[in-house]
């Protein structure tokens, strides 16, 4: 499932991808237009434009889930939300929490459904200028402490090359990178 904070979602981006994956053995014998067929087909896209909004998204799948056929064709097995930080920051900063603990409550319902129901959970926090003019992530230090797992991902300026940083994992030494290219 990907949840679009800014009508980012791609169809023709799958498409890409999977003609820049398709060395597989299982997908050779697969035409094209089918196996992306196949792909798009089990992606579910919805747009969420604010926090209220996908916590009510968060608590519906979770109902959905719960009550869903222990079926491992159709069970969900990755939530994507593209971007996080646009829907938390608008209401962060003011005099008030209400802001802080709507990004925490956030983050609980996230944790509780990739727990509840063996969920792998992706979500994107842009990154902003800091002090400095070095880059933090925009939904601050309060946010740190919420994922399992943090990686940073950055281009080499004029290339295609792309590097992956870990900066927080429990089995995995952080500061560990790998470069790619997309």
């Amino acid at each position: 499932m990907f949840l679009d904070s800014g009508n980012s979602f791609s169809a023709e981006r799958i498409s890409c991808i999977l003609d820049l994956s398709s060395t597989s053995t299982s997908l050779v014998n697969e035409s094209k237009e089918r196996r992306c067929h196949r792909v798009l087909s089990s992606i579910s896209c919805q747009s969420v434009f604010d926090i209220f909004e996908l916590l009510d998204v968060l608590h519906q799948l979770d109902i959905t889930l719960r009550h869903q056929v222990k079926n491992e064709v159709t069970k969900l097995r990755l939530l994507i939300i593209d971007s996080i930080s646009s829907l938390i920051t608008p209401i962060l900063g003011g005099k008030d929490s209400h802001g802080r603990s709507l990004m925490i409550s956030a983050g609980s319902a996230l944790k509780r459904l990739a727990f509840n129901h063996n969920l792998s959970v992706l979500v994107t926090n842009h990154m902003v200028g800091g002090e400095g003019g070095i880059s933090k992530p925009a939904l601050g230090e309060s946010w740190k402490s919420i994922p399992h797992v943090r990686l940073l991902l950055s281009r080499d300026h004029g290339s295609d090359l792309c590097i992956v940083s870990v900066l927080k994992h429990s089995s995995m030494a952080l500061g560990c990178t790998a470069k790619f290219v997309i």
